[in-house]
Parts: structure tokens; sequence; C-alpha cells
């Protein structure tokens, strides 16, 4: 998959996940250090939104916004993913109180490459694609959005109706197989 950067196409790293197919498990480190497991089933619905770096105007701007807008949901678990350095991210989180969402860290590239949103060229080689993807408590990707060019912002809106409409379903039944293969 290809998106462009400022105009100038570049490939994604890719491994093309569709809506209504099993999402995989992507292990991230938290800014204590710890590693974590996100993706695959869980009890909450998960919000993943990749974000190229926070230091960029758009990225900020689009982390605050998300941050204010899933203050409306219960039952939500909002992560948001970035390639930026810890110290970054952990004054960013402070300055803006970013309280809604975990802000963490994909060192070692494992969410970028299952989730296929690792920019493998160019410029911004081995930072992430701005993407979201809303997953519901039995692991099924229900919505995802790669944007086209990386300076554009999220259909937000769109977004919000997906995890609206997953917080008003009704699912069971879902088993796992290979949740940690790449």
């Amino acid at each position: 998959m290809q998106i462009t950067v400022h105009g100038t196409p570049v490939t994604l790293e890719v491994k093309e996940l569709k809506i209504g197919k099993e999402a995989p498990a992507a292990r991230i480190t938290k800014l204590d250090g710890t590693q974590n497991v996100i993706g695959m089933i869980a009890s909450n619905i998960q919000l993943l939104i990749t974000i190229p770096s926070l230091k960029t105007e758009v990225c900020s701007l689009g982390a605050k916004k998300f941050n204010a807008l899933v203050q409306q949901f219960k039952n939500l678990t909002t992560v948001m993913i970035t390639t930026d350095d810890k110290e970054v991210v952990k004054e960013f989180a402070q300055k803006e109180s970013i309280e809604s969402a975990e802000i963490v860290l994909d060192t070692e590239l494992q969410f970028a490459k299952k989730f296929g949103v690792l920019i493998s060229e160019g410029k911004l080689k081995n930072r992430l694609a701005r993407a979201v993807f809303v997953i519901d408590r039995e692991g099924i990707i229900a919505y995802k959005e790669i944007v086209a060019e990386i300076v554009d912002e999220i259909d937000y809106d769109a977004c919000m109706r997906a995890i609206e409409k997953i917080q008003s379903e009704k699912k069971g039944g879902h088993t796992h197989e290979n949740w940690m293969s790449v």
C-alpha cells in the first residue's frame, strides 16, 4: 500500500488488515518501560491510534482531539502508538493533560508491521502512517482508516460512529488462533 508524505509517494510495509477479520496481537512499550500486548480479544473495545510524531502540529492536534472525543465513551480503551522518543512522549502527555488515552511506544516496530502501518522508505522511514483501528471486544477489526496523505487528519466522525455502533451491539462466541503470529 502507498500513502503520500507532502505529496511524495511512500510505501507501507504491507500486511493489510481487513474489516471483519481478527486483529493481530502486538507488543508495545509503556512509558514506564513495561511491555503490554494490544489488539486481539479484550474486555473493552479498543481504539488504536497511530501517530507519526507528536512533534508535528497535525499529530499533536489529533492526539488532543481524540483525548477529548473519547471521554464520552465507557468501556473503551484508547491507545495512541508512536515511535517518538520516550521523553518527547512523556513531556507531551504531561503538558497536554492526555488522560483519556494511553500513549505507548512501538520500540520494536511490532505494531507497525503487524498492522501494516510501517513507512518503509523516505524521510519518515520507520515511522508510523497516520491511522486508526477500532477493535471490538471479540478482537475483530470493526473500523480502520489509514490516511492517504500523512498531513491530513483522521475522519473523527466516522471513527466515533464506529465506536458507538460497536457499543450498541452484543456479540459472542469468537475464538482466536495464532494470536501472536507475525
